[in-house]
C-alpha cells in the first residue's frame, strides 16, 4: 500500500512540474514549422509598379522557371499582387485601390474594377479580402489549365491570353469577372 502511495505522489509531482513548465496550447516550435510560407511583402503598386508588373507574365509567376505554373506558384503570385493593390494594408481591396493599381500598371479599364470585385466578392461588402482574391485566382487557374493536369503550361497561358484578347493580356494580374457563358 505504501508503494502505491509513493508512486501516486511521484506521478502527481511530475504532472504538477510539467504544468508549471508549459502553459496550455500547442508547442510553439511545432506550430511555427507547420505554418505555410506567406508571400513576401511588396511595395504598393502605386508606389512601385515595376515591383508588381512582372507578376502579370508567365515567367514572373513561374518561380522555379520550369515552364509550368503550379497552383502554389499562382497562389504565391496572387498573395503578392493582393498586398501590392491593398495600398492601405487593411486586408481588403476597394474599388478605388483596384482602380489605382490598374492605372499604375497601365491596364485597360474594361471590365471595370466594380465588375471585377463584384464577381469575386462572396460576402457582398463591395471589397475583396485575401480569401476572396485567392479563390478568384484559383478559379482563373482552373480555367486556364485546359488539359486539367494541375499545372498551366506556357501554351495554356498563351492560349488564355489569346482568348481574352491582346488588350486584356496584362489584366490576367487581376482576377477576371465570372463568365456569363453557360457550360455545355
Amino acid at each position: 500500500m505504501k508503494i502505491g502511495t509513493v508512486a501516486l505522489l511521484a506521478l502527481a509531482t511530475l504532472l504538477v512540474a510539467g504544468c508549471q513548465a508549459k502553459e496550455t496550447g500547442p508547442d510553439e516550435t511545432a506550430v511555427k514549422e507547420a505554418v505555410p510560407a506567406v508571400a513576401a511583402p511588396v511595395p504598393a503598386v502605386t508606389e512601385d509598379p515595376g515591383a508588381t508588373a512582372p507578376l502579370a507574365s508567365f515567367a514572373g509567376r513561374d518561380a522555379d522557371h520550369n515552364d509550368e505554373l503550379t497552383s502554389a506558384e499562382q497562389s504565391l503570385a496572387a498573395q503578392k499582387i493582393f498586398s501590392a493593390i491593398d495600398a492601405d494594408g487593411d486586408g481588403a481591396i476597394t474599388v478605388a485601390e483596384m482602380d489605382a493599381g490598374r492605372q499604375a500598371l497601365g491596364f485597360s479599364p474594361d471590365p471595370s474594377s466594380e465588375k471585377r470585385i463584384a464577381s469575386a466578392d462572396s460576402d457582398g461588402d463591395g471589397k475583396l479580402t485575401l480569401a476572396e482574391w485567392v479563390a478568384a485566382s484559383n478559379a482563373d487557374f482552373n480555367k486556364a489549365d485546359a488539359n486539367k493536369d494541375g499545372v498551366i503550361s506556357r501554351a495554356e497561358w498563351e492560349g488564355r491570353i489569346e482568348k481574352s484578347g491582346p488588350a486584356n493580356a496584362k489584366a490576367a494580374l487581376v482576377p477576371a469577372p465570372a463568365s456569363t457563358e453557360k457550360a455545355n
